[in-house]
């Protein structure tokens, strides 16, 4: 299946190809073979072929999904539902959810701020290491659900950006 990727405002197109319960994913003609593993409903271990292991969130939202890896969210969108002749776009308002239950330690932004793709919002402490949440594309945030200090669970809406 074919996905389209925005990394700092930078759409790159892929392609994951289940081959018997491994995964390989394909960037142009570089691939990388990744095992699965769900330890609940959004929380994935990915295995590389170096046997380094990664911990990845995964939240759905109405065009596509919210990945969090590594403190960073990307947009990822199923590339074959793109309009005709029309770039990878996340357009209207994405509402961006805790990947787990914390603790807010720093709100970054305001309402009305704009924001880049990439830009750190916040910082979720969860399971003792900080965890910056960071936009999934360029806009203006429209809402934060959260405060320093408070805490969150998980799927709790943190902010969204239109």
């Amino acid at each position: 299946m074919r996905f389209c990727l925005s990394i700092d405002g930078e759409k790159k197109e892929f392609d994951i190809l289940d081959n018997d319960g491994e995964f390989e994913l394909k960037f142009g003609e570089k691939r990388k073979t990744y095992s699965i593993n769900k330890l609940w409903s959004r929380n994935i271990l990915i295995k590389d072929e170096n046997n380094k292991v990664y911990n990845v969130f995964v939240d759905k939202f109405e065009e596509g999904h919210c990945v969090f890896f590594k403190g960073r969210s990307f947009a990822i969108k199923d590339a074959t539902s793109r309009k005709t002749g029309g770039g990878f776009d996340l357009e209207g308002e994405i509402v961006i959810k805790s990947p787990l239950p914390g603790q807010i330690k720093k709100v970054f932004k305001n309402v009305n701020d704009e924001v880049e793709e990439g830009e750190s919002i916040l910082v979720l402490e969860a399971m003792k290491m900080e965890n910056e949440i960071k936009s999934p594309k360029k806009g203006i945030i429209t809402k934060i659900s959260v405060k320093e200090g408070g805490s969150v669970d998980p799927q709790a809406e943190l902010f969204s950006v239109e």
